[in-house]
């Protein structure tokens, strides 16, 4: 198939359109929003779409711009006819012819649609509920849109592009190692027919053999979950009515009567009650004083241990701060002893830190006044080279203050103006003419001067030759005005060097060149000597803080005077400032370790002192304690004299406690019986007891009504339900349901024999893949060649079910998969996929198919469209057709023998 032409009306912003296309490569150019994906949009739903579908893919081609329906015209070549076809897209008044050339045959509305689909190698041309599924998949392979170039096609499904036809095509054009079999083919079109029998890509096909048995046995469930429900229902009904039954005859045999016999009970001993009322009064006043006197005895008892414990324990107490207090004093000496050790330790270890902090003071300043001494000597050779720099500046500057001023700006205008001289001189000297005395014999004068014989003139004005005295000629060079305007020019570049030179105070170029290098030189040794008199300034302030802290060290040093001639008893103090710094070092540490062990002093003797503290106001703590545990003491034996007078001693009390509490426990005894004998006749008033069990009387006999009405209630509902037998209709059910079951589960055994079959077959299928994959790849990589030149430069991988997938580029020595590249090599890979795709099925087309890219190669690179190129070019020759849109056709130059501009809306 090859598309020739086609005419646009009414579609978005095109009011009329046509563009021819080439049979090769046709390019159409156009900034944004031109409408070129419009373009593109109306031919594939032209060729796709139904005239009559509605919907969005239809609503997107009105245009809003121009009056009536959307109207698509294509004119292709298919079957060896040329062909033209017309929509008009108007919902279900939409109209679609087409008419063959050579025959003259024409086709109308389904059986045009009928028609296109043949031609186009398709099955059914998309109606409007097919449109947002179907549509977008159809030659998806051939139609990139705008910006899915960079989409994995492999990785979308078989179904967006001609699987079934690109694997017969590679079997039938010999790139296929082994070529299916008719048998083969056969087989895997017998087992899908099977299946397809039964199941669609969404699941069991509807209306199928097993999608009838799937409801056959739904059905027989639910025929037995209602047999069952039933049953259960009559069983549930079957066991109220047992239930009611029997709590009936419970409440008329056993409860009712046993609460008529508790109330003539309750009657009879209402008399007994009063006689044991008036029993139980007598025994509990006999009872109170008992219990008085034993809880009397009782509570003395208690008084009388408790004092004895509270005596025992405070003679205890007291014993112990009494041996305390006896040996506190000597206790107190220690300690005293102890405290005032750990203070004179402290003032030794105090002094001492003090002397080695002075001798520390006294090192540091040595070694600032040794360091500031040395800094001061090193300063002052400094400031007297500064000086001695400073005089030299000054010369030099003075040197350079009387040399005129010239820069390399002006010498290079001089070298200009010097060289526009020499130029114009060496032009008016090719146009002069030369003149040389070869003999004579008679004088000879150039403009009235003599000339001798091998005198050689060159001269570029008029000029008199004078020979002898009666001959005189006038010469004028070559050039005539060209030479008069020559002559002026180098006059005036003569001028301009000759002023410029005066204005800078020069005689030549020469000598311009001698001073700029003089003055160069100059500014360089300035430029050596670094800064002038503010670092020297700077210098003297240094140098003269130096000497001015020198003499506050000296100072300091005589304070320091005394500490200075004991260490030097001791020891000569070092002069160099390593030395100093050394013995500095060490008495630091020293002075640190004493720090610490002061520190250490100043803890211990703070410990002595809060122990001797502590002990002393824990002296006075038990000296008041004994007091207070004596008077105590005087207190609870106070209290036990009367109490012992009063109730004699514990023995005799304890004596008498136990007679009291036999008594007590006598006449308790006596009247609990009386109690008992009471709670056994009535718990509780007997009027209201009556009343209690007349209401329980009363309720009992309305259950028994309502027991009455429900029992036949649930009589009737059993009646009901057993008027057809439950278990008849459970088993009928059941019988069903087998039969039901035996008859899906022999379809789903054959259903899963043939899809277990598929797979086998598939597998074995499988094992042949490379013979679909190996020379698709080579195709590719074909026309990766300028990409990847040696080896192989794709790779792809085949299954029976899934069609091809795993895109795989080369780079360098590695395979990368497709999302693992850049968008450029994306892009790249996937033109070069679509190309070799179409290489393959246009066999199957006459030889041809179209391509189209919309704006599919984003890159601008020079190098990236120069690979472009060379991927159409081969296509093109291999008999494709291109058609390419982009924003920047002038990047592809003269490339295509078709250009169509299209211009913004």
């Amino acid at each position: 198939m090859r598309l020739l032409n086609c005419q646009l009306q009414n579609v978005r912003l095109h009011g009329e359109l046509e563009v021819n296309f080439s049979p090769r490569l046709t390019l159409i150019g156009g900034p944004n929003e031109s409408g070129k994906s419009t373009l593109v949009e109306a031919l594939h739903r032209a060729l796709f779409l139904k005239a009559s579908a509605t919907g969005a893919p239809v609503e997107a081609l009105q245009s809003r711009l121009h009056l009536g329906q959307p109207v698509v015209q294509i004119g292709f070549e298919a079957k060896g006819d040329t062909w033209t076809l017309r929509k008009r897209f108007s919902g279900s008044t939409g109209q679609v012819t087409l008419q063959a050339e050579s025959s003259g045959k024409a086709l109308m509305g389904p059986a045009a649609e009928d028609g296109l689909a043949e031609l186009l190698g398709v099955g059914e041309i998309v109606g409007s509920k097919q449109a947002g599924t179907v549509l977008p998949s159809r030659w998806a392979h051939l139609w990139v849109r705008q910006g899915l170039s960079g989409d994995d096609l492999l990785a979308t499904g078989k179904s967006h592009y001609d699987f079934d036809q690109l694997r017969l095509q590679l079997e039938r054009s010999g790139g296929a190692a082994v070529q299916q079999s008719a048998l083969d083919q056969r087989v895997e079109q017998r087992i899908e027919a099977e299946l397809a029998e039964n199941f669609t890509s969404r699941g069991t096909k509807k209306n199928s053999p097993l999608y009838a048995r799937e409801e056959a046995l739904k059905t027989a469930n639910a025929r037995m979950e209602l047999a069952l429900a039933r049953l259960t229902e009559y069983a549930d009904a079957s066991e109220q009515l047992a239930d009611l039954c029997e709590e009936l005859e419970q409440l008329q045999a056993q409860e009712l009567p046993a609460l008529i016999e508790s109330q003539k009970r309750l009657q009879d001993g209402a008399q007994a009650v009063g006689r044991l009322d008036a029993a139980i009064e007598l025994a509990g006043k006999a009872l109170e004083p008992i219990r008085l006197r034993h809880e009397a005895a009782g509570q003395a008892l208690q008084q009388l241990d408790d004092l004895q414990a509270q005596i025992e324990q405070r003679q205890k107490t007291l014993a112990t701060l009494e041996a305390n207090a006896a040996g506190a004093q000597s206790r107190e000496a220690e300690l005293e002893a102890a405290e005032q050790q750990r203070r004179q330790g402290l003032d030794a270890m105090t002094r001492q830190r003090q002397d080695l902090e002075q001798r520390q003071q006294l090192l540091q300043r040595l070694v600032e006044r040794t360091s500031t001494a040395d800094s001061l000597t090193r300063q002052s050779a400094e400031l007297e080279k500064l000086r001695q720099d400073t005089s030299k500046r000054q010369s030099l500057e003075q040197q350079l203050t009387g040399l005129p001023g010239i820069s390399k700006p002006s010498l290079l205008q001089l070298r200009q103006l010097e060289q526009q001289l020499r130029d114009a001189q060496t032009r008016q000297e090719a146009m002069a003419a030369g003149v040389k005395l070869l003999r004579a014999d008679q004088p000879v004068c150039l403009d009235g001067r003599p000339l001798q014989v091998g005198d050689e003139q060159r001269l570029s004005a008029v000029f008199q030759l004078q020979v002898g005295e009666g001959v005189v000629l006038e010469i004028a060079p070559g050039g005539g005005q060209a030479l008069d305007d020559l002559e002026q020019t180098v006059q005036s570049a003569r001028e301009q060097l000759a002023a410029r030179l005066q204005a800078l105070h020069l005689a030549s170029v020469g000598a311009a060149e001698e001073l700029l290098e003089q003055r160069t030189a100059l500014e360089q040794q300035l430029a050596a000597l670094g800064a002038g008199p503010a670092d020297l300034s700077q210098l003297e302030r240094q140098n003269d803080a130096l000497g001015q802290r020198l003499a506050e060290l000296d100072a300091e040093l005589q304070d320091l005077a005394e500490v200075r001639e004991a260490m030097e008893q001791e020891q000569p103090l070092p002069q160099v400032l390593s030395a100093l710094q050394a013995l500095q070092q060490q008495v630091s540490a020293t002075s640190k370790h004493t720090l610490a062990a002061v520190g250490t002093a100043e803890n211990e003797l703070e410990a002595a002192r809060s122990a001797l503290q502590k002990f002393q106001q824990q002296r006075l703590s038990e000296a008041s304690q004994i007091e207070v545990v004596r008077a105590e003491l005087a207190d609870r034996n106070q209290r036990l004299e009367p109490l012992i007078s009063q109730h004699g001693d514990r023995d005799a009390l304890a004596a008498k406690l136990t007679g009291l509490s036999g008594e007590r426990q006598q006449a308790e005894a006596e009247l609990n019986q009386l109690n008992a004998e009471r709670a056994a006749l009535a718990s509780q008033d007997a009027e209201r007891e009556q009343q209690r069990l007349q209401e329980q009387i009363e309720a009992l006999t309305r259950r028994q009504e309502e027991l009455l009405d429900q029992r036949g209630a649930a009589k009737q509902r059993c009646d009901s339900i057993s008027s057809q037998d439950p278990f008849a209709a459970v088993e009928q059910a059941r019988l069903q349901l087998e039969t039901a079951e035996a008859d899906h589960s022999q379809l789903v055994r054959l259903t899963q024999a043939h899809q277990l079959l598929q797979q086998l077959f598939q597998e074995a299928q499988a094992d042949l893949s490379s013979r679909y994959s190996e020379p698709l790849a080579r195709a590719i990589g074909d026309y990766l060649k300028p990409l990847v030149p040696d080896g192989q430069a794709a790779r792809l991988s085949y299954d029976q079910s899934k069609g091809f997938q795993g895109l795989q580029l080369r780079r360098g020595q590695e395979f990368y998969d497709f999302e693992a590249l850049s968008g450029g090599m994306r892009e790249q890979l996937a033109a070069a996929l679509r190309l070799s795709m179409a290489d393959v099925l246009k066999e199957a087309h006459d030889g041809c198919l179209p391509l189209v890219f919309d704006d599919a190669f984003t890159n601008s690179d020079p190098e990236r469209i120069d690979l472009v190129k060379r991927m159409l070019s081969t296509a093109v020759d291999r008999g494709l057709q291109v058609i390419l849109l982009t924003c920047d056709p002038a990047a592809y130059g003269s490339f295509a023998e078709q250009v169509v501009e299209l211009g913004r809306a």
